[in-house]
């Protein structure tokens, strides 16, 4: 006879859930991350977009690869040592994670090691490898990233880039040269592109050696001649193409109210990062005292920052990058909480191809998206690096309808441009 305790127990037993599996045998698939593999990329002159790209490979136990790229904007470190970082991080805490369970992995990272906080180098490793993941998901089911994520909103995406010279020159001269800036924004508008952009006072009258410690007042010359730039390109382009203001973050609050007043009577769609990103009390000032939108958000991490920006009312469009935000999933939080409060998005793009791969995942399915910055057409080695270029045409990007990020980097065009 059974003893009636062995009973009770293994009627007990019954009724009670079954221990859960293994992490690894969890998710759609059971996949398992094994391994990465990095490409330093060195951007060939005149290295528009930055001068070094880092690109990784999430490897699968079976079979979809994802690629993620690093916003090396701000990083202080040499891409050969970002490539080690991003080794390190995923052998030490990514090597066996499910690429499907992205929110784990990403608050697993975010918080490593009593981390929770942001600065630029630990926020791109985070971001490449969670796009990376993005990639490997979509493949796997055969959708594009932007399907996982609620579907496409728009079939195009409109686009902006900034104005450069026909040749290989930097562009700081262009910008402050009013006949010459009109020139190249005409020949952007009849390229098809419907906004350019600009940095009227990144080359200016003020010394070098007071442009190192920002942030400052610019002189009035300075002052009349942003003025007399934004005022040809105007004129070069009408109404049929909207104006970008693109500053640096090099003016102090009272700066940066003084020069607004100069260029609102041109329009510009926005006013980009006026002063530092460290002080939003006072990037509100400025916001409060111009007609012109304030677009802020480049070097801003998280969507903490991002809420703080919105509940002090000091942006009215955020232009965060996915290689530096924490990847796709923390873009799209932050577009949302943008969403509630009527403010727009409009992804930086000033890196390699597959930052801009995941930027149009998210425009393509976030209903306050406004525009897109590329780099001119995404030609150049943009296209090279991919197997299958962005299609850019008469100023908007139509998404790859591929699955993962829709863009596969070219591994061998990636080894010939080895940092």
């Amino acid at each position: 006879m059974i003893p009636r305790r062995q009973v009770l127990a293994g009627m007990a037993a019954a009724f009670l859930p079954s221990p859960p599996p293994p992490e690894e045998t969890q998710g759609a698939r059971a996949l398992k991350i094994t391994g990465v593999e990095t490409f330093a990329v060195k951007n060939p002159p005149p290295t528009r977009g930055g001068k070094t790209w880092v690109f990784l490979k999430l490897l699968t136990d079976r079979g979809p690869v994802g690629y993620g790229e690093v916003d090396m904007q701000g990083i202080p470190f040499g891409a050969r040592a970002v490539e080690t970082l991003v080794k390190d991080l995923v052998e030490a805490a990514v090597v066996g994670s499910n690429p499907y369970r992205i929110e784990r992995l990403y608050e697993k990272l975010y918080g490593l090691h009593y981390g929770r906080t942001s600065e630029f180098t630990k926020m791109g490793v985070i971001s490449a490898i969670e796009m990376a993941c993005w990639d490997i998901v979509g493949k796997d089911v055969g959708r594009p990233v932007y399907e996982l994520l609620g579907g496409a909103v728009r079939d195009r995406l409109r686009t902006y880039s900034y104005l450069y010279p026909s040749t290989d020159d930097g562009p700081a001269a262009l910008w402050k040269d009013p006949a010459a800036c009109a020139e190249r924004a005409k020949a952007y508008k009849d390229l098809g592109f419907t906004a350019v952009k600009f940095d009227p006072i990144m080359s200016t009258s003020t010394p070098v050696e007071q442009r190192q410690f920002v942030p400052y007042q610019e002189s009035p010359k300075a002052l009349e001649t942003a003025a007399a730039v934004t005022k040809a390109a105007r004129e070069a382009v009408g109404n049929d193409c909207d104006l970008l203001i693109g500053t640096h973050g090099q003016l102090t609050a009272a700066g940066a109210i003084r020069l607004a007043k100069r260029l609102e009577p041109w329009d510009p769609l926005w006013f980009e990062e006026p002063i530092p990103p460290e002080n939003m009390t006072e990037l509100a000032r400025v916001a409060k005292a111009t007609s012109i939108p304030i677009c802020a958000g480049e070097r801003l991490q998280t969507k903490y920052e991002f809420a703080r920006l919105i509940e002090l009312g000091a942006a009215a469009i955020f232009n965060f990058d996915l290689g530096g935000v924490g990847g796709v999933l923390e873009a799209k939080k932050i577009a949302a909480l943008a969403e509630a409060s009527y403010l727009q998005i409009s992804p930086h793009v000033y890196d390699g191809p597959i930052v801009a791969a995941a930027s149009i995942q998210i425009a393509a399915c976030c209903p306050n998206f406004l525009i897109l910055e590329t780099i001119d057409t995404m030609g150049g080695i943009h296209a090279e690096l991919l197997k299958e270029p962005i299609e850019w045409k008469k100023g908007y990007i139509t998404p790859s309808t591929r699955p993962g990020l829709g863009y596969e980097l070219d591994e061998a065009a990636a080894r010939r441009h080895a940092v």
